[in-house]
C-alpha cells in the first residue's frame, strides 16, 4: 500500500512539473513575439536573417538585402538578434607618411639566358636528273 502512495506521490509531481514547463515555455514565446516589431533584426528558423519591415497578425515581412523582401509566417521567427551587422565601410588608403621609410625590397632574381643551339639548315635536294 505505501508503494502505491509513493507511485501516485511521483506521478503527480511529475505531472506538476510537465504544467509548469508548458507554461514557461509558452510565456517565453509570447516573450519573442512581442519583440517581433518593425526594425527588429531577426533569424529565422532557416537561418535566414534580415530586418522586420512590417507586423501583421500571421505574417511578418523582412528584408534580407536592400530591396529583397520576404513575407514568413510570424512564427518562423526564431529570435530577435541584439545587434544588427553593420555594413561594411570602404576603406580608404592610408597615407603615407615621410617619418615612416618603405620597407627595403629584396632584388629581383635575375633570369639566366639560356642559349639554345641554332636549327640547322634543311639539307638541300637537287631536283635535277
Amino acid at each position: 500500500m505505501a508503494s502505491n502512495i509513493f507511485l501516485f506521490a511521483v506521478l503527480a509531481v511529475m505531472i506538476v512539473f510537465m504544467f509548469t514547463n508548458n507554461k514557461k515555455r509558452k510565456a517565453q514565446a509570447q516573450k519573442l513575439q512581442d519583440t517581433v516589431v518593425p526594425g527588429a533584426y531577426v533569424m529565422l528558423t532557416s537561418g535566414i536573417y534580415g530586418n522586420v519591415v512590417s507586423v501583421d497578425e500571421a505574417r511578418v515581412t523582412i528584408e534580407t538585402t536592400p530591396g529583397t523582401r520576404l513575407e514568413v509566417n510570424r512564427l518562423a521567427v526564431r529570435q530577435v538578434e541584439a545587434n544588427a551587422p553593420v555594413a561594411p565601410v570602404a576603406k580608404k588608403p592610408a597615407a603615407k607618411s615621410a617619418a615612416v621609410a618603405p620597407a627595403a625590397k629584396k632584388p629581383a632574381a635575375r633570369a639566366v639566358a639560356v642559349k639554345k643551339p641554332a636549327a640547322k639548315p634543311a639539307p638541300k635536294t637537287s631536283t635535277k636528273k
